[in-house]
């Protein structure tokens, strides 16, 4: 099977959606808010693919951001591949597309959040460069429902 991995045209968009909700995410939702990137605005956001017979079984969206000290970042999002996939090197050509890409861009830095439960994930980071930068705690505080 042959598998492009490249920048996502426009016309794709309701591939995209269908690729995202087959993972069981909302495309629309994620792409109407902002980004929760640790450098505040967004400069400018894509997606980078992975297509075969015109159907995506790859994704995940870069933010390109501002970080007053480093300058240009980039921050990924959202990569998703399909599950009959994960076991390729598919997610490694993904990262290295979006390393190509940010060279290009003349970023700085490439950021990613991932939960600590998916090991295979920091695993495939760390196999492309990534080091681990901290650890997180996210933490809330819930409040009851109230009629008024």
């Amino acid at each position: 099977m042959d598998i492009e991995v490249r920048l996502a045209t426009a016309q794709e968009r309701t591939a995209l959606e269908e690729f995202y909700n087959r993972e069981g995410q909302n495309f629309q939702e994620f792409t109407t808010r902002a980004a929760c990137t640790p450098v505040g605005a967004t400069l400018e956001t894509m997606y980078v693919v992975a297509v075969t017979e015109g159907m995506v079984v790859a994704a995940l969206k870069l933010d390109i951001g501002k970080d007053p000290k480093l300058g240009k970042i980039g921050f990924i999002e959202h990569f998703e591949i399909e599950d009959e996939l994960e076991h390729t090197d598919l997610g490694l050509k993904m990262l290295n597309k979006i390393i190509e890409i940010a060279e290009d861009k003349g970023l700085r830095a490439l950021d990613t959040l991932v939960t600590e439960s998916r090991e295979d994930v920091i695993n495939l980071h760390i196999e492309s460069g990534f080091k681990e930068n901290r650890k997180e705690v996210y933490l809330r505080k819930d409040f009851k429902a109230r009629i008024f």
